[in-house]
């Protein structure tokens, strides 16, 4: 059997680093991908002391040329795609009266364009394989909280685009799932550099 190849996106803290290290540790060759691979050392400490390696790419799921760069790399260097987890994204706290729609846009563009970006082009690689999508979304895309609008806008879509590409997908041996998480003790919260009460009191 050949070597199972998954790549995963958003892979410098949280989620996304501890989902790579898991499954390289279950024998999946992990393309491990960041925008910003400098930020790497995380990663590579926590996979030198599970004892397994990580192929560490660029992947700035905003940017169309990087999608598609990276994707077509992996298969190019590794033969296959086999998974594909969707993990990267931007936490935001606002409310719309106290912020801008084009904030709003660019909470949509990280949060679910991005997810539809990585998705468009891994299709034709999990249809080849019959492979797994997994998307990484929130409790905030089935519940909706105060001054989390954007946010919970772009996980509500994301859940909606998955849930219809459920049936397509499996008409051509895909497999989507979608993850719920709740609250998780990682630097998601802290990333979003924004005081709530600066938020709450307008």
């Amino acid at each position: 059997m050949p070597e199972r190849v998954l790549v995963i996106t958003g892979t410098s803290s949280g989620i996304g680093l501890a989902t790579a290290v898991a499954v390289a540790r279950h024998g999946f060759v992990t393309v491990a991908t960041m925008r910003d691979p400098s930020r790497a050392g995380r990663l590579l400490e926590a996979a030198g002391a599970a004892g397994v390696t990580v192929d560490i790419r660029q992947l700035d799921v905003t940017d169309a040329a990087s999608v598609s760069s990276c994707i077509d790399g992996v298969v190019a260097d590794h033969g296959r795609i086999d998974a594909v987890v969707n993990n990267a994204g931007a936490g935001h706290l606002g409310t719309i009266e106290t912020e801008s729609v084009d904030d709003v846009r660019r909470v949509m563009e990280v949060n679910f364009f991005g997810v539809v970006a990585v998705t468009k082009a891994a299709m034709p690689h999990l249809r080849a394989s019959g492979g797994r999508l997994v998307t990484v979304s929130s409790v905030g895309g089935a519940i909706g909280q105060p001054f989390n609008e954007a946010y919970c806008a772009a996980k509500f879509a994301v859940e909606g685009f998955m849930e219809s590409l459920v049936p397509v997908a499996a008409t051509v041996g895909v497999t989507v799932v979608v993850i719920e998480p709740g609250a998780v003790a990682s630097d998601f919260v802290a990333n979003v550099d924004v005081d709530p009460a600066v938020v709450a009191s307008g």
